[in-house]
């Protein structure tokens, strides 16, 4: 398979490595500190059309592709994982809208979303079901012209900022997805969970108390609200959570690597001693192999494959990445010794970071029942 890179793809990976470097690297220690949802960067990448950049043209995006968004994470995380985070969690809505939406909703959504003027969140997490969806306990009934919502949604990522929301509720002994309006009756959000990594990605829980949703806001079909979430939570949510590993990982071993270089013992740097080379060969080898997956499953996207056809590589890539971006970090912090664990030197952000993705958008354990179904199918 050939990855090499559109002069398009190019010059968006070299202007969003500039712009990392300008917006983020300067300040991404304080920003972590702070913990707060960073609305204003994200205004910015807006502004070079990094939001809707799957979105399609007529509904405000820049249609560029799933390979091209893989390119955009990747750089956006070496520098600041919590960034390219916030792009892996707010297409999933917006690929869900536009490839399951309604005319009008694809218009009424979509050009907002792109301008980063409205956020959306996507829930399908509850505190009984997690890992299985069919264990969803919040109900949608039908009366009249409305569905009657009632149920919780739980470790939501932007639940406490979003504008919107899609979310999957049983009706009757099926499944459907909605979109919730903020300030909609009986919509609110609870809570702001304080996790170690992903600092400016707000997560919180989503309620439902007798909150009526017209008729208008079913999104896709009755009955079909998991294929509707799953779809986007693996083409868009499993790859998007691989990019962000490959750029965690990318950015401990440059750091790494620039240690190791300067850092002098017995009068030569330690990039000479043997123990060092092969910790950072590891690192090499295991980063390459992880670009190849991601770029390879983004390909397939761009290719046309659904993501069940394209469900192998995309849950290949998903894992690998996740894997090896923790084991980067602790390897930088072996090379660094002392000075990996000062927060100025960045490494324990990444490693904090790296533990977060173990279980967004599946776990890693879900990620091997699901390629051992495959492979024994």
């Amino acid at each position: 398979m050939d990855f090499n890179l559109t002069r398009e793809q190019e010059m968006l990976r070299d202007m969003v490595r500039e712009f990392a470097q300008r917006e983020l690297a300067p300040k991404a220690l304080a920003l972590d500190a702070k913990g707060e949802f960073i609305h204003d960067i994200i205004k910015k990448t807006a502004e070079l059309g990094l939001v809707g950049i799957i979105t399609s043209k007529e509904f405000g995006g820049t249609g560029m592709g799933h390979l091209a968004r893989m390119l955009m994470i990747e750089e956006l995380s070496r520098i600041y994982a919590s960034l390219g985070f916030f792009f892996q969690t707010g297409q999933i809505g917006m690929y869900a809208i536009e490839n399951f939406g309604t005319p009008e909703q694809k218009q009424k959504y979509l050009p907002a979303l792109c301008k980063a003027d409205k956020i959306i969140s996507t829930a399908l997490t509850e505190a009984g079901g997690g890992s299985d969806p069919s264990a969803i306990q919040t109900t949608a009934e039908l009366k009249g012209d409305e569905y009657i919502i009632n149920g919780r949604k739980v470790m939501i990522s932007e639940a406490p900022v979003c504008d919107l929301a899609i979310i999957v509720a049983k009706t009757g002994d099926k499944f459907s997805a909605f979109i919730v309006e903020k300030g909609t009756p009986g919509f609110t959000t609870s809570g702001k969970e304080n996790y170690v990594g992903l600092r400016s990605l707000p997560v919180g829980d989503l309620v439902f108390t007798n909150c009526k949703v017209p008729k208008a806001n079913l999104l896709g079909q009755e009955g079909k609200g998991l294929a509707v979430a799953i779809g986007g939570i693996s083409a868009v949510g499993r790859t998007g959570v691989a990019g962000v590993a490959l750029g965690t990982a990318e950015g401990a071993y440059a750091a790494a690597v620039k240690y190791a270089k300067e850092r002098k013992l017995y009068g030569k740097p330690i990039a000479e001693l043997q123990a060092i080379q092969y910790m950072l060969v590891d690192c090499n080898m295991e980063i390459e192999t992880a670009r190849w997956l991601c770029y390879k499953a983004a390909v397939l996207l761009d290719q046309g494959k659904s993501p069940r056809d394209a469900g192998d590589d995309i849950t290949r890539c998903k894992l690998y990445s996740c894997d090896i971006a923790s084991k980067v970090a602790l390897r930088a912090i072996q090379i660094m010794g002392g000075y990996g664990t000062i927060p100025q030197y960045e490494i324990t952000r990444r490693l904090n970071d790296s533990i977060e993705l173990f279980t967004a958008a599946g776990t890693q354990e879900i990620m091997k029942n699901t390629l051992a179904r495959s492979i024994i199918a």
